[in-house]
């Protein structure tokens, strides 16, 4: 049973001829071709860039800030209970 999804978009590109060869000879070292070698690499680099966008690191003692806000908030000041009672 194949798995994998069915390949309809299609991608095109230019490229120098300098860079397609260098591009064709990484994908001959790996035993793959030209098409699947760029769609791999560029699909990896774009969920690492994803991924790096998406997730937060914080240091040790930052996130223990933001865990102690969350478990003991602080009561609303005077300004913020103020705003809150315009909204109304």
């Amino acid at each position: 049973m194949n798995t994998q999804p069915i390949a309809v978009e299609r991608i095109n590109l230019r490229a120098s001829i300098q860079a397609k060869q260098v591009i064709e000879q990484a994908a001959q070292l790996i035993g793959t071709n030209l098409s699947a070698f760029m769609l791999n690499q560029s699909y990896e680099a774009a969920l690492r860039i994803i991924n790096q966008t998406q997730v937060v690191m914080l240091a040790n003692a930052d996130r223990d800030a933001i865990l102690d806000a969350l478990e003991n908030p602080r009561q609303p000041s005077q300004a913020l209970r103020d705003l809150k009672a315009l909204a109304k």
